[in-house]
């Protein structure tokens, strides 16, 4: 037996829907949007990520001088251990050590899970993604729509190209950035 995917029994299911809400109510309206296309092109997005972009810099410049900082105490420590007291060497040791243990917590706080790349991310698209959303709202409630849709997520197997709302989306957020 075949297996359906769960996405498209969704789709089947929305589909079934829809058709019964159209017919038993005919002045339904819908429409799509690409919110992937809208992201990219939206100049809201390209500023949210040069910001970004320069965060992450910022994160990997201090990486690389922490990285070097050790590296440099490891050479140090192999170069000198031999002339060192067991005492001068243990403590050269923990040093480098701690500054290894201190590089990785370091890396981890910024890429690991729920570090600060993800988190700064989150918090530059957040105004991003809502005024798209305002926007979305305004343009449904302004010309009627009952329904908007993504077809980003892939989930949307065909649409009338009429009912594409993406280059809408974008000149309604361009011209409400614009003076």
């Amino acid at each position: 037996m075949k297996r359906i995917p769960c996405g498209l029994l969704f789709v089947l299911a929305i589909s079934v829907l829809f058709a019964g809400a159209a017919r038993a109510q005919s002045d339904v309206k819908i429409g799509f949007i690409n919110s992937e296309i809208i992201l990219q092109q939206y100049a809201g997005t390209k500023d949210a990520e040069a910001t970004f972009r320069q965060d992450i810099e910022n994160w990997n410049r201090e990486a690389r001088a922490r990285k070097s900082e050790t590296d440099r105490l490891s050479q140090e420590l192999q170069q000198q251990s031999p002339m060192l007291s067991d005492e001068k060497r243990r403590e050269k040791e923990e040093d480098y050590q701690r500054r290894i243990t201190e590089y990785d917590k370091f890396v981890q706080s910024i890429w690991g899970p729920n570090g600060l790349v993800e988190q700064r991310n989150e918090e530059i698209l957040r105004p991003v993604i809502a005024r798209i959303q305002r926007v979305l709202t305004k343009l449904a409630e302004d010309d009627g729509y009952d329904l908007i849709l993504d077809a980003a997520d892939g989930n949307i197997l065909y649409a009338d190209p009429s009912l594409d709302l993406t280059q809408t989306v974008l000149d309604l957020l361009s011209a409400e950035t614009a003076p």
